[in-house]
């Protein structure tokens, strides 16, 4: 078999792979599943992957690489990080990313219930670092604009993110409609402005504190 051969037949693999894994769960997969739903044989599948866990793990790193890409591309776009309407746009563009990818957290999801989160244990780690380093300069400049309240800048824009892709992914993995109560360009709109403005005009008196 020619290195275009087995490469097709590893995507072939990895795709049935990937349909029974989320359909059964990893433990309720066996490699007479794979091969069955692949058409390849049981024997055929070793030649390619030593385990089920190597088809698991070579899935997740083609998942990752693509997710590494398109938050690549989110960052690369953004310029005044902290501006509202550029905000709103990263909102945008975290729904499409929670949205084109469903089977990516689905596996994820396998993983926290049945590896206790051991292959997806590095994704998230650190993300607030991992932005800094993807924005750079950028992120520093746009603290200069106006009365910085002195918050991480980092920590700022990495939870305004997070915040994001929670609100996105109770909708398409958990399938909770306008998990707020109302339409997603007003919750989306009113993040956006308890992120920049905080929840108060002016500091509340003493006695409206609870």
């Amino acid at each position: 078999m020619n290195a275009r051969d087995a490469e097709r037949a590893k995507k072939k693999i990895e795709a049935a792979a990937l349909k029974t894994f989320i359909h059964q769960g990893y433990h309720g997969t066996s490699m007479r599943d794979i091969a069955r739903a692949s058409g390849y044989s049981i024997g055929n599948i070793y030649n390619h992957y030593k385990t089920k866990e190597h088809i698991y793990v070579s899935l997740i790193k083609h998942f990752e690489a693509r997710m590494a890409a398109k938050r690549s591309e989110v960052v690369g776009n953004m310029s005044d990080i902290f501006n509202p309407a550029e905000l709103e746009r990263l909102a945008w563009a975290v729904h499409d990313i929670v949205f084109s990818m469903p089977d990516y957290w689905r596996l994820m999801y396998i993983d926290v219930v049945e590896f206790g989160n051991r292959h997806f244990a590095g994704t998230f780690h650190q993300f607030a670092k991992k932005v800094e380093a993807a924005l750079g300069e950028r992120l520093k400049l746009s603290t200069q604009q106006g009365s910085w309240s002195g918050i991480d800048p980092a920590l700022a824009i990495s939870s305004i993110y997070l915040q994001f892709f929670t609100y996105f992914l109770l909708q398409k993995v958990f399938h909770v409609k306008e998990p707020l109560g109302t339409s997603d360009q007003k919750a989306v709109s009113q993040i956006v402005q308890m992120m920049t403005r905080g929840l108060w005009q002016d500091q509340p008196s003493q006695s409206s504190k609870w």
